[in-house]
């Protein structure tokens, strides 16, 4: 009987090493996925939001040129929130691409409000007591619900 321990107890040992391997290789290679996914997806966001951010910038300011160089870095951004974005972001980047994508309006203005919210919500953000009202007031310095409907411009 202690003849077989020998031999079993050094096999138990290495099966469980093998297990052991397996499941650390397996999580470890499904948390680089993640993790390159996350950082595609928050490229994705930042490049987006700073190209419509450059383009209304250059619209107000009569820009036409620097409207036209950004345009093809938020077409890039804007696939690539299609391929690797949440679904949440890509139907409140949809919807704001229905009003009319400019940020000219109140209605653009609040639809890329909800979609700046709608990205912190996906990357992990806690909501707290955030509201449209505060980061309308941060990106554009008006407080939307008080605010008209501003004129368009030609660009």
């Amino acid at each position: 009987m202690d003849n077989e321990l020998i031999f079993v107890a050094p096999i138990i040992g290495l099966v469980g090493i093998v297990i052991g391997a397996f499941f650390q290789s397996h999580y470890a290679k499904k948390n680089d996925i993640h993790k390159n996914l996350s950082e595609l997806q928050n490229k994705a966001y930042a490049d987006f939001l700073n190209s419509a951010s450059s383009i209304a910038v250059a619209q107000r300011v009569g820009e036409r040129e620097k409207v036209v160089s950004e345009l093809s870095k938020l077409a890039d951004a804007k696939s690539r929130i299609c391929v690797y974005g949440h679904s949440k972001v890509i139907k409140d980047l949809a919807e704001f691409m229905r009003q009319g994508g400019t940020l000219q309006t109140e209605s653009e203005i609040l639809s890329f409000t909800r979609l700046c919210i709608s990205i912190r919500d996906e990357v992990g953000m806690e909501r707290d007591d955030i509201y449209s009202t505060d980061i309308s007031q941060l990106l554009f310095s008006v407080d939307v619900k008080d605010t008209p409907t501003p004129i368009l411009t030609d660009c």
